[in-house]
């Protein structure tokens, strides 16, 4: 089940404050990350779940939205607010203008 948002949906989520997570590994965030986004890549996302605000939306994305959709589902578990915003050429597109 392919659970990415929208761009138009995530844009509203960022407007209002959501909270942008890059899950992909510490070598692809090197290259370079979207404006406002934490790194926290998917293999630490449990240990790191405390450092995550649970009065906000969580948008999570990766390299194409496969690990935003598995981080997403760890986070639900935990009972975040979480999204899928799919990959990080996606989300730049919104973060970059």
């Amino acid at each position: 089940a392919n659970t990415k948002l929208p761009p138009e949906e995530v844009t509203k989520l960022l407007k209002k404050g959501a909270y942008l997570v890059d899950v992909r590994t510490k070598l692809e965030a090197r290259m370079g990350i979207a404006p406002g986004a934490t790194h926290i890549s998917l293999f630490t996302l449990k240990r790191r779940m405390n450092e995550l605000p649970r009065d906000r939306g969580i948008v999570l994305y990766c390299g194409t939205g496969g690990r935003a959709a598995k981080a997403k589902q760890i986070l639900e578990a935990a009972g975040f607010k979480a999204f899928n915003g799919g990959g990080y050429k996606d989300i730049v597109k919104i973060t970059g203008t």
